[in-house]
């Protein structure tokens, strides 16, 4: 039971050794583990009304420790991350990378309990400085989830992420690469990655799927390419990991000169990887970038990354009159509509079909009937 202690009048009247110092009433109550805790106050009302608060949320289980007052964002963050098990390496590495540049320098110390809506949209505002507004929406993903993960454990009632306001994300529609561009980047392209672009412009596989792929993953003969895996890591070592979705485990089929093309590397080890780097090791992150922004300072039309020629992939089986359905499963989408979202404004206008297809065939009875090729009016 919750109850008030007078500090400075002892139970049989006297003054006690604390007369006259400090916050003269102080309210008691025992938490959930048994251990008892006190605050002080100026005056008595003030303290019943916290003795009979901490009861209350006691005995309804909305009661939060005072202990976890100690606990800062930054402690909290890196519990959070170590329980991260479920993530792939390279989503690790991107939570990893918005700790330690964004959520833990700008609120790392605030303590868990005292972290309020304000200080999240203040963080917001120091983003907004140096990031663009999708990697912000990024970090309040990532930072909304350890606070939903601490309301969970106990450590907050209610998560200050409530109202939170983030910059629009401007989605400016893809502007694929044609073919012409596509064979100038293979002219001016590290030697050593030709290969790997113009196999990426015919197959349209993710650059994780395309520098993970090894040669026993090919079957030359059939011209069918199982993707199963992709790379993580580069390096001497290559790591690899299970694909983005469900969706991107998939065969995808490709033709003669893609064939020839791999043909001509002669006979290869079923596990060694078919496109690295200058040396014969696994293309990282870092590497792939480094062979993009070379070759975009000739041709600055490129865009910011190999998946530019996934783009100029997909804008190829559009432009050949293929189904958003048959797009998705080349491309390894969980179904169509993710591929619409990003491709739909390079369907053909299907207008004018629409309207040969309809106007016309029902008409007045006052109207002259269309003629047909012959002359003669169609009944």
């Amino acid at each position: 039971m919750a109850r008030v202690e007078d500090r400075w009048i002892r139970k049989d009247k006297k003054r006690s050794a604390e007369y006259g110092k400090g916050k003269r009433w102080r309210a008691v109550w025992t938490e959930p583990d048994g251990s008892e805790k006190k605050k002080s106050f100026t005056n008595k009302d003030a303290a019943k009304t916290h003795a009979a608060l901490m009861e209350a949320e006691i005995q309804n289980g909305t009661y939060q420790s005072l202990n976890s007052g100690t606990l800062t964002v930054a402690e909290w963050a890196e519990v959070w991350f170590i329980a991260q098990v479920h993530q792939r390496a390279g989503s690790l590495d991107q939570i990893r990378r918005r700790l330690d540049l964004n959520i833990i320098p700008t609120l790392g110390k605030i303590p868990l309990r005292d972290l309020t809506r304000a200080d999240i949209q203040a963080a917001i505002a120091v983003w907004g400085r140096t990031l663009a507004p999708s990697t912000i929406k990024l970090a309040y993903v990532y930072l909304s989830g350890l606070l939903k993960a601490a309301v969970l454990d106990d450590h907050l009632k209610r998560s200050p992420t409530v109202g939170v306001r983030l910059p629009r994300v401007e989605h400016a529609p893809v502007r694929p690469l044609d073919v012409q561009q596509v064979q100038r980047l293979v002219g001016v392209i590290r030697p050593a990655q030709r290969e790997a672009v113009v196999f990426a412009a015919a197959t349209g596989l993710r650059p994780s799927e395309l520098f993970g792929l090894t040669w026993d993953r090919i079957d030359l003969e059939s011209g069918v390419v199982t993707i199963d895996r992709q790379l993580i890591t580069g390096g001497d070592i290559p790591n690899f990991g299970p694909l983005k979705t469900q969706a991107s485990y998939r065969s995808v089929k490709i033709g003669s000169a893609s064939i020839l093309m791999l043909k001509g590397r002669g006979q290869q080890h079923p596990e060694s990887l078919v496109f690295t780097n200058a040396i014969g090791g696994g293309m990282s992150r870092n590497t792939r970038s480094e062979v993009w922004t070379e070759a975009r300072k000739i041709l600055p039309f490129i865009g910011d990354g190999w998946h530019q020629l996934r783009h100029h992939h997909a804008s190829l089986l559009i432009s050949a009159g293929l189904s958003p359905v048959a797009v998705a499963h080349r491309l390894g989408h969980k179904d169509a509509t993710e591929t619409l979202q990003t491709y739909a404004h390079l369907w053909p206008n299907d207008d004018e079909r629409m309207v040969a297809a309809s106007d016309g065939l029902v008409i007045l009875p006052e109207q002259k009937l269309p003629e047909n090729s012959l002359g003669a009016e169609v009944a």
